[in-house]
């Protein structure tokens, strides 16, 4: 009893010594029915009911005692994120997830107009699909201090009437200028805020205090906790959270996914506030100092006549839409070029086995030929033997004839060519290799093929070709330049000026030399 009576004492002086404040409310009553949590992570409290806690652990004040509770944390902590809010540019206070995953803080939810929960008991997840996305750096905040800052996420107007004071509300929220209607008061949005002008001196006060004792708080909290805990509670608070976060993995892949309208609307990129971190930390890596860039404070979302300019969409749909899925392409690609490469690895074993094939056909076929020539002579030796015992000149017959010779065309060059074997596999007039057939290109002019990659410069396509017009090989193509090039002179003009002109040659004539010319025959006519 005297144990239980000296922790009772030593709570109750460390609550004096440290009186708990809400981070949304900023109220310091904790009551039975609605009592302040603490994280027993990042240290952060917050009322039960602000919070929606839905009862899901038995802790009431995880700080109360070491053993007797369980340990509490925030969604933030389950996941194990350092979350950026989606409508405020301030890192500071307690954080809900929405639906596609990102995170706002539950005062920006509750004050933003627009804004809806799925359940409004548990106030999760955060919808802010319903909310219109012109409102995203619509308004410039007047309590920013840093004015990259001001124009991102969504402002609020205060509730007074037509004031024309727009701020974020975290912003309010350190000023002390947001206010809730009483419980007993029936109001479908209980959630007001005003400017300073307008808003309650008094009550203003005390909740600017209260801010800064929270704020100082929460940083002392967390090394004095460390202290005051046993490595044996440490660790248990360590297991408890690490199944906290196994168990937000598993809910994260397996929850359906999130409604997103069908037309993308345009957002502006200085509109969010986590871009804006990651711009200025690329810049700051790269070395650039963002100061000396001004910045544009005039409201460039409305014209002179109130109306709204319109804004093209930076990232059309369809580039969204890929950027989403690139991933889930790259992997299919990747699979599609493995895939592809298996098929060309079998095709190519396949087509050195045909090689080998087809050579040894090949020196067949030549040694059948040369037996084939061999035979043909002796038969007409035989043949010629015959002719000369009988006594006279014997027709050699069809099978014993040597094969015609085929004549040479005029784009040959009228050179005899031997009788070679049928070429079924080509070889390029390069490389000399016959591999990959079907990127060998036949020359119209000289007749051999060459590997696209193998020419000077490689060609990437097979160039098209026409009944009028063909292709030829850079050496082709060169010969016949030769002859077809104009000398370039230099002609005087009557007002003494010079200008290049072309002569053209003319061709060449080939005149015989020592052929004695043929008298022309008179034809007599008989009478």
């Amino acid at each position: 009893d005297s144990l239980i009576l000296e922790k009772s004492q030593n709570w109750s002086s460390q609550k004096m010594d440290h009186i708990l404040i809400c981070c949304v409310c900023l109220g310091d009553n904790s009551e039975d029915a609605d009592e302040i949590i603490q994280c027993d992570n990042c240290g952060i409290t917050v009322h039960e009911g602000c919070y929606g806690v839905d009862g899901e652990s038995d802790s009431i004040m995880s700080s109360a005692s070491e053993n007797s509770t369980e340990p509490w944390f925030c969604d933030a902590c389950k996941c194990g994120v350092t979350p950026s809010c989606e409508l405020c540019p301030n890192q500071d206070g307690i954080f809900k997830e929405t639906d596609a995953g990102r995170w706002v803080h539950i005062v920006c939810a509750l004050y933003v107009p627009g804004v809806a929960f799925g359940d409004i008991d548990k106030l999760r997840p955060v919808t802010l699909t319903e909310m219109n996305y012109s409102k995203y750096g619509a308004k410039e905040c007047s309590f920013c201090e840093d004015p990259r800052f001001a124009r991102t996420g969504v402002c609020i107007s205060c509730d007074a009437g037509m004031c024309r004071a727009y701020f974020h509300v975290t912003c309010a929220q350190k000023e002390g200028l947001l206010s809730e209607a009483a419980a007993e008061e029936d109001i479908a949005d209980p959630f007001f805020a005003y400017c300073k002008q307008h808003a309650d001196r008094l009550d203003r006060k005390w909740k600017r205090k209260n801010y800064l004792a929270l704020q100082s708080y929460c940083k002392m909290s967390l090394q004095e906790r460390e202290k005051q805990l046993s490595p044996e509670a440490q660790a248990r608070i360590n297991a408890r959270l690490q199944q906290y976060r196994a168990k937000a993995e598993l809910a994260r892949t397996t929850r359906p996914q999130a409604w997103v309208p069908r037309e993308k609307l345009p957002r502006p990129l200085t509109s969010s506030a986590s871009a804006i971190r990651k711009l200025m930390r690329k810049a700051e890596l790269m070395g650039i100092s963002t100061d000396i860039f001004p910045v544009d404070t005039s409201d460039t979302s409305s014209s002179v006549d109130g109306r709204r300019k319109h804004k093209q969409p930076a990232l059309t749909a369809d580039f969204v839409n890929y950027y989403l899925e690139r991933n889930m392409r790259m992997i299919q690609i990747q699979e599609n070029m493995a895939e592809q490469k298996n098929i060309k690895d079998k095709l190519e074993n396949e087509q050195e086995k045909l090689h080998v094939e087809y050579n040894k056909l090949c020196e067949s076929l030549e040694e059948l030929q040369n037996m084939n020539g061999k035979l043909r002579n002796e038969g007409q030796g035989i043949w010629a033997l015959l002719g000369r015992i009988i006594g006279q000149k014997l027709n050699i017959p069809a099978i014993l004839r040597a094969p015609k010779e085929r004549k040479p065309s005029k784009k040959e060059g009228g050179a005899q060519k031997t009788c070679t074997l049928p070429a079924v596999l080509y070889s390029c007039g390069i490389c000399k290799k016959n591999h990959d057939q079907h990127l060998l290109l036949l020359c119209d002019t000289c007749k051999l093929h060459y590997h696209l990659g193998c020419l000077d410069p490689p060609l990437t396509r097979m160039p098209r070709k026409t009944k009028n017009s063909y292709w030829q090989c850079s050496e082709c193509d060169q010969a016949g330049s030769s002859d077809m090039e104009a000398d370039i002179a230099m002609e005087t003009l009557p007002d003494g000026t010079k200008r290049s002109r072309r002569q053209i040659k003319e061709p060449v004539k080939f005149v015989p030399q020592d052929v004695p010319t043929e008298p022309k025959k008179i034809p007599i006519r008989n009478t």
